[in-house]
């Protein structure tokens, strides 16, 4: 029996031996396995920060964008009120050029009649001037 209890216990240390050098094996793995796990703690803690980074300027982004839609709209009411404006002073300049034109059509009308009545007192006055220059010449000739 003693022969027979050593053979078990050479088998069981045998089997000792055997397991232990598996969980050492698994012991490594585990090690490896944590050491991977670290690794990917470290990336994910990367990426956290990336998006928070991301998260940050996206809020800054938004904060633009809104300041520029907000930008665009007084600038839409800008143009706006400057169209209205220019439009107004467009539609009172046509009608200043109407009455200029009116004005100058009827400043025309009356330089024109102006001149039809000088010219017709020139020819009379032409008219005038020959008559005395014949009654002159007359009187000259009566005289002597």
């Amino acid at each position: 029996m003693d022969a027979e209890m050593k053979e078990m216990f050479g088998m069981i240390f045998e089997k000792l031996d055997s397991m232990d050098r598996k969980f050492g094996t698994m012991d490594e793995k585990i090690d490896i396995m944590d050491k991977k796990i670290g690794t990917m703690d470290e990336k994910v803690d990367t990426l956290d920060e990336k998006f928070g980074t991301l998260d940050k300027k996206f809020d800054t982004l938004d904060r633009k964008v809104t300041r520029n839609s907000v930008d665009i709209e007084s600038i839409k009411s800008d143009i706006k009120t400057i169209v209205e404006v220019q439009k107004a002073y467009m539609d009172k300049n046509e009608r200043d050029h109407e009455k200029i034109i009116t004005l100058i059509n009827d400043g025309m009308s009356l330089h024109s009649a102006i001149l039809k009545n000088l010219s017709s007192d020139v020819r009379g006055l032409e008219e005038n001037q020959k008559i005395l220059e014949r009654e002159v010449a007359s009187i000259k000739r009566k005289i002597g």
